[in-house]
C-alpha cells in the first residue's frame, strides 16, 4: 500500500527531463522564499514601519501586474529553455547586487523596492514559461501530478527556507547581506540544471501581434466557464489570503512581544503542514474530489487567519500558521493543477501568466495593507483579510454549484480534464 502511494505521488518524477527541471525549479523557489523573508527583515529594520515592508513588496507587484500578461504571450512564442535561462541569470545577479549593498550599508528602501521590481519583471516571463514547459515534458496523464509535484517542491522550500534564512541571519558575520549573497550563489546550480535540458521549440504565433495573442488567451479562458472561475478565484485568495505576510513583522513586535526575525518560525510552521498536505493530495489532483478539497483549503486558510488575528501569544499564532499553511498549500496545488487540466496546451503560457497576476496583486495591495496596519493595527488588518478570503471562496462555491446544475440540466458529464466545458 505504501509502495502504491509512493508511486502515485511521485509518478512524474520518474521522467528524467521533468526531474531535472523540478530540481532546478525547487532550488530557485528556495531562493525566492528566502528573499521574501530577508527583504521584509531588511525593510522593517531600516524603518520600523509596516508600510516600508509593503512598499518593498509593491515593486514586485507593479512589475507583475503590468508585465505578466505579455510574459505569457512571449512564453507561448519563444524557446522556453532560453527564456528561463536568461531570466534566472538576471535574478542571480540581482541578488548579488543587493547583497553587496546590504553588506556595505548602502541599501535603501527605494533600492530594495527597485530590486523587487526587477525580480517581478523577470518572473513575469519565466514563471509562465516554466509552467508551460512542464506541459511539453510530461504526457497528459502525468500533467496533474507534475503540477502537484511542483507545488510539493515549492512547499518543501517553505520548510527549508525559513530555517536556512534564520540560521544565516543569526550569524553576525553573515547577516542579511550574506543571505542575499548566498541566494545569488544558489542560482549557479539552477542555471546548470537548465543547461542539461534540451532546447524547446517556439510555437507559431496564434495571432498577428502580441496583443492579438493576448486577446486569444483571454478568449480561451472566457470560453471555458470552469477555467474562468478558477483563474479569478486564485487571484482573490492569493491577493487577500497571502498578504498577511506584510503585517507579520509588526504583529510580532507590536502585539506578541517578539523580534521581527521570528517570522521565520511562523513561516516554518505553515510550510511544515503544507508539505504534509501537498504530499497527501498530490496523487488526487486528477481525482473527482479535487474541487471540494480546493475550496476546503481556501476556507481553512481564511478561518485560521481570523483566529491568528485573535491570538494572545506567539505560540497560539504559530499553531494558526500551521493550520493556515495546510489550507493555503492544498488550495494552491489543486487550483493550479485544475487550471492546467482545463486549458489547452497552446495557451498554457498565457493562462498561467494571468494566474501570476495574482502575485502581482498580492504585492500591489501590500503597501496599502501595511499602511492600514500602521493606522488601525495588525490584528484588525489580518482579521479583515481573513473575512475577504472567506467571502471570495463562498462566492466561488456558489458559482461552481450553479455550473454543476447547468451542466446537469444539459445532461452533459462534467469534464475532468482539458477539452472544454
Amino acid at each position: 500500500m505504501i509502495s502504491n502511494w509512493f508511486q502515485d505521488t511521485f509518478q512524474s518524477l520518474r521522467n528524467p527531463r521533468y526531474r531535472t527541471l523540478w530540481m532546478g525549479t525547487t532550488v530557485a523557489f528556495l531562493a525566492f522564499m528566502m528573499s521574501s523573508i530577508v527583504q521584509s527583515i531588511v525593510a522593517f529594520d531600516l524603518t520600523g514601519k509596516n508600510g516600508a515592508v509593503g512598499m518593498v513588496a509593491l515593486g514586485q507587484g507593479l512589475a507583475t501586474i503590468v508585465i505578466s500578461p505579455f510574459g505569457g504571450v512571449i512564453a507561448d512564442r519563444v524557446s522556453k529553455r532560453k527564456l528561463v535561462l536568461i531570466g534566472q541569470t538576471i535574478i542571480g545577479l540581482n541578488f548579488l547586487v543587493v547583497g553587496i549593498l546590504v553588506v556595505t550599508d548602502a541599501i535603501t528602501i527605494l533600492t530594495l523596492a527597485s530590486s523587487t521590481f526587477v525580480m517581478g519583471a523577470v518572473f513575469s516571463f519565466i514563471g509562465p514559461a516554466r509552467q508551460a514547459w512542464i506541459g511539453e515534458l510530461v504526457s497528459g496523464d502525468e500533467m496533474g501530478n507534475a503540477i502537484a509535484m511542483q507545488q510539493v517542491g515549492m512547499t518543501l522550500t517553505r520548510v527549508i527556507g525559513p530555517l536556512l534564512t534564520a540560521a544565516l541571519v543569526a550569524v553576525a558575520v553573515i547577516g542579511t547581506g550574506g543571505a542575499y549573497l548566498f541566494m545569488s550563489g544558489m542560482f549557479g546550480y539552477v542555471i546548470f540544471t537548465l543547461t542539461q535540458l534540451p532546447g524547446t521549440k517556439p510555437r507559431p504565433a496564434g495571432g498577428k501581434s502580441i496583443l492579438g495573442d493576448l486577446r486569444l488567451g483571454l478568449g480561451h479562458i472566457a470560453s471555458r466557464p470552469r477555467l474562468a472561475l478558477l483563474v479569478p478565484l486564485f487571484m482573490g485568495v492569493v491577493m487577500f489570503g497571502f498578504s498577511y505576510q506584510v503585517v507579520l513583522p509588526g504583529l510580532l513586535e507590536n502585539e506578541l512581544g517578539r523580534d521581527a526575525k521570528d517570522m521565520g518560525l511562523l513561516f516554518f510552521a505553515g510550510a511544515l503542514s503544507g508539505l504534509v498536505v501537498t504530499l497527501g493530495v498530490a496523487s488526487k489532483a486528477n481525482g473527482p474530489n479535487a474541487w471540494r478539497m480546493m475550496f476546503g483549503g481556501a476556507l481553512v486558510l481564511g478561518v485560521s487567519l481570523g483566529v491568528t488575528a485573535l491570538s494572545a501569544t506567539f505560540w497560539q499564532a504559530m499553531v494558526m500558521m500551521f493550520i493556515a499553511g495546510a489550507g493555503s498549500s492544498a488550495f494552491q496545488l489543486l487550483n493550479n493543477s485544475l487550471i492546467m487540466q482545463y486549458a489547452d496546451q497552446a495557451y498554457y503560457g498565457r493562462v498561467m501568466s494571468l494566474t501570476m497576476m495574482a502575485w502581482g496583486m498580492n504585492g500591489l495591495v501590500g503597501f496599502p495593507i501595511g499602511l492600514a496596519a500602521d493606522r488601525f493595527g495588525e490584528r484588525e488588518t489580518i482579521f479583515v483579510l481573513a473575512v475577504l478570503v472567506i467571502l471570495v471562496t463562498t462566492a466561488a462555491i456558489m458559482i461552481h454549484v450553479s455550473l454543476n446544475r447547468r451542466f446537469a440540466s444539459r445532461q452533459a458529464p462534467l469534464p475532468t480534464l482539458a477539452g472544454g466545458d
